[in-house]
Parts: C-alpha cells; structure tokens; sequence
C-alpha cells in the first residue's frame, strides 16, 4: 500500500480527493492538514484515521475532542508539523492549500523525491525558479492537478518539445464571462461566487471571475513545461470542455477534452493511471449536443496580461508581488469593504510601484511578502 499526505484536506481539492479514495484499500494515510473547519475535518479524520493531523488555527485545535481520534496523533505547532512532515516521507503528497500559507510543506514534498500532485498555484507564481530546481535535483514525480495543467501534462510528456509552437490554456470567463469591465463595479459578493462550471473555495472563485487565476495558471505553465511567454496564450472557453490546446509547428492542433471534473486530475495522480474513478462515468454528456465556443480574452482585461508576461519574461520577486496584491485584495472584497472592480483598480495601481528585486530562498520571500503588504495598506 502506498502512503498519502494531503495538505488542505477540508477544502473542495482535498474533499474531493477523498471520495475517490474513501473506497480503495490501497492506500494509507499520513498528514492531514487544515486551517479551521473542525466540522468537516472530524467526520473525514474518523474515516480515514490518518497517523497525524495538523489544525492551524488555534482556536480550532483547542475545540476538536481529540480522544474520539483513539488512532490518530494531534501535531500541537507548526514547527512540528515540519520537522514530522521531514523525518517521515509520503509515497504521495497532495498539496491543496489555497495562498502561501504553509508554503514550506509543498518545497518539504518537492524534496521528497517521491510524488507531488500540485494544486496549490501560488507555490509556483511566487517561487516557481526554485520550486522546480528542488523538483528536478530530488527526483520527485511531479504531476499538476488542475484541469488546465493536467490536460497539457498529458499532451506535452511525451512530445519532443522542439515540435511545439504553442500551449492554449482555457478560460470559462467566470460567472461575469461577456461582461465588460465598465459593468461589473456593483457585482457583489455572492454573485462573484457564483461559478456556472466549477464548485471552488471562495478565493479562488473569485480569482476565475477576475481572470486572475488565469493569469496564475500561465505563470504555473511557463515554469511546469519550460514553456516562454510567447509560447503561451489564453482564450475563453465558457463550456469547459476543452482545458488546452497544443500548437504544432506544422499548424496542427492537439486538444484535451472531459468534463469539468477535477476526479480526472486526482484519480490519475494517486493511481499513475487513467481509472474509473465514478461509477457509470461516460463522455455522453460531452458527445451529445456537443457545442464549443472559444473567444479572445477580454480586451479591457488585457492588463491582467502584460503583468503576466512581465512576470515570466523578468522574474524576480514579481510572481509574489501580483499575487499578494491580489490576495490583499480579494480579502478586501470577500469582507464586503471594496467593490468588485476596486480588485483590479488595486493590483493596476499597485504593481508598478512596488520595488521589484531579485529573490530565491522562502525566508527572503516571506520577510518581502510582510513588506509589499505594507506597502499596499500604506
């Protein structure tokens, strides 16, 4: 039997892993990690009884009745957590946390030199260089789990990449797909929640209606395929049928197709194989009635863009400015205290003013994030 971790097991990535595993007996489990939400944790650490489990919040940690987990050890800090996660490696870890908390736990699996199923983007926007350096000098089977990268992962491993001309990542558009910028200053909270494909955590939500999370998952492909920014592009899909396209340098096109459902990604990465990972599970759906559109990105969000190619093309610390601008304000807006629109007036007045500096190892990272929000609530 093989070993998994997942770090964010409460949240739709780790949820959603567990039912395909909830029937297999071919795997057990280490490290489980979780911010806060006891009500979802306590039910899934009886199931699953994993060897340990981590509870960041502190408040949440003091609630959870720990002797109804007879077979499971509660990690009382973080620093534990770490040297634990360190001492005792997983055969898989699935890397599921939203943001840069606990970053340090996705560079631990990185080093494993066993294998990573990646979901949490901003590992790589913020120290894509260095994560990937660690990936290639352990070995460590590295699998994205995201439909866009999942599907270009299954397209490019076994091309010969001087045959490629082009990655096409798609976009839904998010709930306010057509919508232009001028329009959408009053959407509200709920609405912008409200994603017509996927059932996503709020943060990321929210980054699918801004196009930011697009933005994310080039900068994520440019550092998992070697890929340039001129080798990049994206365009809007609001079926979610298709999550790539690979270019050829003949003019020909390859396109990964499935419904929206992240059990593809997941089921691949635990079992290193395509499985059956529903019951009566078929592309019916897909092939009857089968209507595609595909649209340009939209123009009045092109700035979202040219950040994204300044990114790729200058390096630095400019992935963690982007995203901790957005962070800060897609706070902001789930908190009700700006509108829609201020997310995008917020990362366009803020990311140029920002100093833009080289940076490598985590500590660096962290001691600029601390700035860099300094700054923007200056």
């Amino acid at each position: 039997m093989k070993s998994i971790s997942i770090f964010g097991f409460t949240g739709s990535i780790g949820t959603q892993a567990l039912n395909i595993l909830e029937d297999s007996e071919d795997f057990v489990f280490d490290f489980f990690v979780c911010n806060k939400n006891i009500d979802i944790a306590a039910p899934i650490i009886k199931k699953f009884s994993p060897k340990y489990v981590f509870i960041d919040d502190k408040g949440a940690r003091e609630k959870i009745n720990r002797s109804e987990f007879s077979s499971t050890s509660f990690i009382p800090d973080y620093d534990g957590l770490l040297k634990l996660v360190k001492e005792n490696p997983s055969d898989i870890y699935l890397s599921a946390i939203s943001g840069f908390s606990k970053v340090e736990l996705t560079l631990l699996a990185a080093q494993s030199g066993k294998r990573l199923l990646l979901a949490n983007k901003e590992s790589l926007v913020i120290m894509g260089t260095r994560l990937m350096q660690i990936i290639k000098e352990s070995d460590t089977d590295l699998i994205p789990i995201d439909s866009e990268h999942y599907s270009a992962y299954l397209s490019l491993k076994e091309l010969d990449q001087a045959e490629i001309s082009k990655l096409i990542l798609t976009a839904s558009g998010g709930p306010f797909e057509s919508v232009p910028l001028e329009n959408l200053k009053n959407k509200n909270v709920t609405e912008a929640l409200n994603h017509p494909n996927w059932e996503m955590g709020s943060k990321i939500s929210i980054d699918s209606a801004t196009l930011v999370n697009k933005c994310f998952e080039v900068i994520e492909a440019h550092h998992l395929f070697n890929l340039s920014g001129e080798q990049l592009d994206v365009v809007i899909h609001p079926q979610s049928i298709i999550h790539s396209f690979v270019e050829f340098k003949d003019g020909s096109y390859e396109a990964q197709m499935s419904e929206p459902d992240m059990g593809f990604p997941l089921s691949y990465g635990f079992y290193k194989q395509r499985v059956a990972f529903r019951k009566n599970k078929t592309a019916d759906k897909i092939l009857h009635g089968l209507n595609l559109t595909i649209k340009e990105f939209p123009q009045d969000r092109s700035f979202l863009l040219d950040i994204t190619k300044d990114i790729i093309q200058n390096g630095g610390n400019r992935g963690l400015v982007f995203a901790a601008i957005n962070n800060y304000a897609v706070e902001k807006f789930l908190n009700e205290e700006i509108r829609f629109i201020d997310i995008y007036n917020l990362i366009r007045s803020n990311y140029e003013k920002i100093e833009k500096k080289d940076l490598f190892e985590l500590e660096e990272l962290n001691e600029n994030y601390i700035e860099i929000q300094e700054h923007i609530r200056n």
